[in-house]
Order: C-alpha cells, then sequence, then structure tokens
C-alpha cells in the first residue's frame, strides 16, 4: 500500500485529526507570518526607540495585560466548550458572553485609570502610554467572535481577520520609525491594530453567522460566572507569575532594564503560539470525545502532553544556542544583556506547553478551582523568588524567576492538588518510546 493510500485512509478513519490539522494548519500559518514580522519589525522598533523608552512601552503593555486579564472573566474556554456541546443555544450563551465581556472591560479600564493616577501622577510619558494602550480593553471584547469559530472548528475566519490587521499595523510602524515618530504613536499603533481586528471580525462573522441574534440570558450568566471565578482568579495569578519580574525591574532598575529583558523574552515568546494555536483546534474536539469514547479521551492527552514535552525541548535548546547571535543581530549592542535574557527564560516554553493543555483538561474535568491553586502556587514562587533574584541578578534573576513560577503552576503543583493530571504529564513523556517498542514488537 502506498504512503499516499494509507494517508488516506489514516484521514477516512479519524475525521478528527483531518479538522484539527486543517484548523491547526490555519492557526499556524497565522502565527508563522506574525512571527516573521514580529521579529524584525519588535527588533526594529525596539532598536529606534532604545532601551528607555521601548521599555516604557514594554512596562505599559504588562500593566494593561493585568486589567485586560480581568476584563477577559476567565469565560473562553467555558464558552467554547458549552456552545461546541449545544450548538442550539449558541446565541444565547454568545450574547451573554459579550454582554458580560463589555462590562468587564468597562470596568477594567476604570480600574485602570484609577491605578495610573494613584501611582504613576509623576511620570507623565508613561500615563499616557498606558491610557493610551488601554483602550485596547474595548475593541478586544468582540473575541468572543473567535470563540464562536473555534466552537465550529471556523479558526481560519479569526485567522484572515487578525492577520491582515497584523500586517497593516506592522506595516505603519515600519512608516512611523521611517518619519522619526515619537514613542507615543506606537502606543496608539497598537490601539489601531485591535480596532482593525475587530472591525475584521464583524466582517467575518457575516459569512458565518449564528441562526438567530445573540441574546442575553441571566441563568447562563450566573453559570458561567460560578464556573470562571476560579480561571478568572488564576489568570491575574498567571499574569503575576509571569509578570511580575517586569515590575520588579521597574522598581529595582528602572525602565531600560524592563526594555533589555523585553528584547529577549519576546524571542523566546514568540513559540507560544504553536502549543496556543494548537490547544485552540483540539479543544472542541476533545469536548465531544470526552462525551463518546473515554478511553480515546485519557489516550488523546497523553499524545498531546508528549508531543509539547519533545517540541518545547528542542525549541529552547536551539535558542540556547543561537540566543547571543540572535540578539546582536536583530537588537544590537544597546541590547547584550538579553542573550541571557532568552537563553535562560526559553525554557519556559516547556511549562507553557504543558499548562495550555492542561486548562483543556481542567475545563472538561469541571476542576475549575484547581486553576487557582496552580495559578496561586506559581504567583506566589514569583513574589518570594523575585524579591530575593531580581534585586541581585537583574533581568537574569528576573527570567529565572519566571522559568521556575511557570513550571511550580504548570507540573509540580499537580503533584499535590491533581495527582491524575501529574501522572499523565509524566507518563507521557515516554509515551511515543514505549509505543515504538510496542510496534516493533507487533
Amino acid at each position: 500500500m502506498s504512503n499516499k493510500i494509507r494517508f488516506t485512509q489514516i484521514l477516512r478513519e479519524r475525521p478528527n485529526l483531518l479538522v484539527f490539522g486543517t484548523n491547526s494548519f490555519w492557526l499556524i500559518s497565522d502565527k508563522l507570518i506574525k512571527l516573521f514580522v514580529a521579529v524584525f519589525v519588535s527588533a526594529w522598533v525596539a532598536r529606534y526607540l532604545g532601551p528607555e523608552q521601548f521599555g516604557i512601552l514594554a512596562y505599559a503593555t504588562t500593566f494593561v495585560a493585568m486589567f485586560h486579564a480581568f476584563s477577559l472573566l476567565g469565560l473562553d474556554n467555558i464558552v467554547v466548550r458549552d456552545v461546541a456541546s449545544n450548538p442550539d443555544k449558541a446565541p444565547n450563551i454568545l450574547g451573554t458572553a459579550l454582554r458580560l465581556r463589555l462590562g468587564g472591560s468597562v470596568i477594567a479600564y476604570s480600574a485602570l485609570l484609577l491605578t495610573l493616577l494613584l501611582t504613576t501622577k509623576n511620570e507623565p510619558t508613561l500615563l499616557a502610554v498606558t491610557l493610551t494602550i488601554g483602550l485596547c480593553l474595548f475593541f478586544q471584547v468582540t473575541d468572543v467572535i473567535d470563540l464562536w469559530f473555534q466552537a465550529n472548528s471556523q479558526n481560519r475566519r479569526t485567522v484572515i481577520a487578525k492577520t491582515s490587521s497584523y500586517l497593516l499595523i506592522a506595516s505603519l510602524k515600519i512608516g512611523l520609525i521611517l518619519s522619526g515618530a515619537t514613542l507615543f504613536y506606537f502606543a496608539a499603533a497598537q490601539v489601531l491594530e485591535t480596532a482593525f481586528s475587530a472591525i475584521a471580525l464583524c466582517v467575518s462573522y457575516l459569512f458565518f453567522k449564528t441562526k438567530s441574534n445573540w441574546t442575553w440570558d441571566w441563568d447562563i450568566a450566573k453559570r458561567i460566572l460560578q464556573q470562571s471565578w476560579p480561571i478568572l482568579i488564576s489568570g491575574l495569578s498567571i499574569l503575576i507569575y509571569m509578570r511580575i519580574s517586569v515590575f520588579y525591574l521597574q522598581s529595582f532598575s528602572g525602565t531600560a532594564a524592563v526594555g533589555v529583558y523585553a528584547a529577549g523574552t519576546s524571542l523566546s515568546e514568540v513559540w507560544y503560539f504553536i502549543p496556543t494555536m494548537l490547544a485552540a483546534s483540539a479543544a472542541p474536539i476533545i469536548a465531544r470525545k470526552r462525551l463518546d469514547d473515554k478511553a480515546g479521551y485519557t489516550l488523546t492527552f497523553k499524545k498531546l502532553f508528549a508531543l509539547m514535552w519533545y517540541f518545547s525541548l528542542f525549541i529552547a535548546s536551539i535558542n540556547v544556542v543561537l540566543s547571543s547571535f540572535l540578539i546582536n543581530l536583530l537588537y544590537g549592542d544597546d541590547y547584550q544583556r538579553s542573550s541571557a535574557v532568552l537563553a535562560t527564560h526559553a525554557f519556559s516554553l516547556i511549562a507553557v506547553s504543558l499548562g495550555v493543555f492542561q486548562s483543556i483538561w481542567i475545563v472538561n474535568e469541571g476542576r475549575t478551582r484547581l486553576s487557582l491553586y496552580q495559578a496561586l502556587t506559581g504567583a506566589a514562587v514569583a513574589v518570594i523568588l523575585g524579591f530575593f533574584l531580581i534585586p541581585q541578578y537583574g533581568v537574569i534573576g528576573a527570567a529565572a524567576t519566571t522559568v521556575c513560577a511557570q513550571f511550580a503552576q504548570a507540573f509540580l503543583a499537580n503533584a499535590f492538588f491533581a495527582p491524575v493530571l501529574f501522572r499523565l504529564q509524566i507518563t507521557s513523556l515516554w509515551f511515543f518510546i514505549d509505543r515504538s517498542k510496542h510496534n516493533a514488537n507487533a
């Protein structure tokens, strides 16, 4: 039997594999385009602004991200699961989620404004840049449309909408550099990107609409919020353990150190898109498989965890070997310390890869409070380690703090709070090895 015929037969016998592969292709294609553009455009922006101003932009973005996590309300995976499992109720679920998100965005921006007035009133540049980037909160409400697409394996529609917006703004940033624009215009460009993405998503929705208009449902709102509040708190805790280093650096070393740290972590974090996009494609398939095939459901998680272990270790090793070369090539002499940041922070991909798939397991098992325990563990590790490491070791201590906190959240915490999940993660390490031995003996 030829390889082509065998491959066709596999796809015919496993329709979920075809759906998963198709959606993953679209999502990964989108991110590869963004990866290529982001690496060069972001590096160009960093070179142009210099560590000090680039640090202000990075700090403002991180500050807004804290409030964005609140505006999300922890709804994403729950909405995708419910829409995939109950397609007839999609208009009610989506309409309720949209209104909840809008309310969350209003509260988040109000809190952002109040916090800035209390903490940065003597730093007008940082205040103006952060408030400008904060406007993104309102446009990102339309990402609820993306949840509708995810639940129906229509990720290509989101890809087309967001990629077109991203490329447009990347071109704008190049124009800003060539025209000698000030820092404020780069902050405004981030807002324009989310605005264009929102418009593009709305246009894309017109070609794949729900059967009826989106409506509000109090019962659905209560049920979603009851399930999502642990995810919301865990989301905030996740940002603490992933970004507390930025706040420590700002306090102990200043915005220039934040710029150096941001340059190193940006090259490490570009790889996060692969596990995230694979998880987005797999989530609705796994939700349906749990209902129909419990054994296959567990096996799927073993395969995915195994894939994440090997993929992330491979990419992390490449980043370590090439760290100095990449930083010197893309960012220049002003960012030499960023190479050590990249080499250290590269290992965060392992924890992130395990974490995005464990979040699907948590939602499907109804263990949303586990997310809270994990995130609080990671946050505690980050706060304590950062306090001791960052003042002494600077940007390298910041990177080490982040990696340790992520491993505590995505892996070690499961040994205490979710032994079943911990065993899945551990046994998946040698899953493909065992399968190879089994096939060889068969």
